[in-house]
């Protein structure tokens, strides 16, 4: 017969014998002391995947520095001198110089990212303390370095035709952000440059990648599927305002929809002149020097500005959209800067 001292006891969560003692802060489970240990051997195994995982994308990192003269662009670059001859070496150089200087500024970045990962990962096997928690905030960094590697830069050459010897230079495509993350029911495809709606009605947040405190940024967005009576919304947002559904409505939330709403401070405020049918160019512009941004519809030639009070809100900005209607379908387009 049962104790009653058994009957207060939690039940382990893997033999569901009442004699839990060991909760884990992590997954917040109980287990018995036999099954304790063998969730903590689990933890280990799974972090030493993720150092695994950090050795391999070091390795990658490696390579591709070392094979930096193999990029297409340089290639290009090189054939584009020979026939040329000595006429274009100067600036066949200058261009090589550019690249260069962006590999290894990327290069720079990613080792001071994956070694604050080491750091990370060392410090939590020497203090033995770590749990889920920790383990899917290490996987997922890794898995966003892993991503930048095997898109190392959005450029391309730009010849121009008219010109006896043609002068070429690098131009680099206008994406200055991506999307990165939704509130839920939304797809992001193409590398972070399309993000669709699911098939069914209600808000959903979208969140670009970047953070902007400094600069103007120009984002050119087109509305690539939306039903005529189709709701959506273009604006920024606090990085520090959590993602929620109706997020057009939060105290940090600047920008329009295509209702002819007006958002301020989550506020809906004077009524706008724009509007938004599908196929429409949007032009965003977030000027974080000035504190406003400027939202413009390419077909109507229209344009309004919008003040951003900083104290409601706060830098960073992040890139923030609300799609509605069901496979509401927008993508960053890129431009030359």
């Amino acid at each position: 017969m049962a104790s009653s001292t058994d009957s207060t006891k939690v039940s382990c969560a893997i033999c569901k014998k009442a004699k839990g003692q060991f909760k884990c802060e992590g997954c917040s489970q109980t287990f018995c002391p036999n099954h304790s240990i063998e969730h903590r051997n689990e933890l280990s195994k799974q972090f030493d995947e993720i150092v695994f995982t950090y050795d391999s994308i070091q390795q990658a990192l490696l390579q591709q520095t070392q094979g930096l003269q193999q990029h297409p662009l340089v290639q290009k670059l090189n054939q584009w001198e020979a026939d040329s001859i000595l006429k274009i070496q100067q600036v066949a150089q200058q261009l090589r110089n550019e690249l260069s200087n962006e590999s290894v500024q990327r290069t720079s970045e990613t080792r001071e990212e994956l070694q604050q990962v080491s750091n990370e990962l060392k410090q939590g096997r020497e203090d033995n303390d770590y749990s889920e928690i920790e383990l899917r905030k290490w996987i997922q960094k890794l898995e966003s370095i892993e991503k930048e590697l095997l898109n190392p830069t959005n450029a391309c050459i730009y010849e121009d035709s008219a010109a006896l010897v043609r002068k070429i230079s690098i131009v680099r495509q206008g994406i200055l952000d991506r999307f990165d993350r939704t509130s839920v029911n939304g797809k992001i495809e193409e590398n972070g440059y399309v993000v669709t709606k699911d098939n069914l009605s209600g808000h959903i947040e979208v969140r670009g990648k970047n953070e902007y405190t400094t600069g103007s940024y120009t984002l050119r967005f087109q509305v690539d599927y939306l039903i005529p009576n189709g709701w959506i919304f273009f604006g920024i947002i606090s990085n520090f305002t959590p993602m929620k559904n109706e997020s057009f409505a939060s105290s940090t939330t600047y920008g329009w929809s295509n209702r002819h709403q007006t958002y301020t401070a989550g506020n809906l405020n004077n009524p706008s002149t724009l509007e938004v049918l599908e196929g429409d160019v949007i032009v965003l512009l977030i000027n974080c020097d000035e504190q406003t941004i400027e939202m413009t519809n390419e077909r109507l030639n229209r344009t309004q500005k919008l003040p951003i009070d900083t104290q409601k809100c706060l830098f960073p900005w992040q890139l923030h959209l609300n799609l509605h209607a069901p496979n509401t379908k927008v993508r960053i387009l890129f431009s030359s800067v």
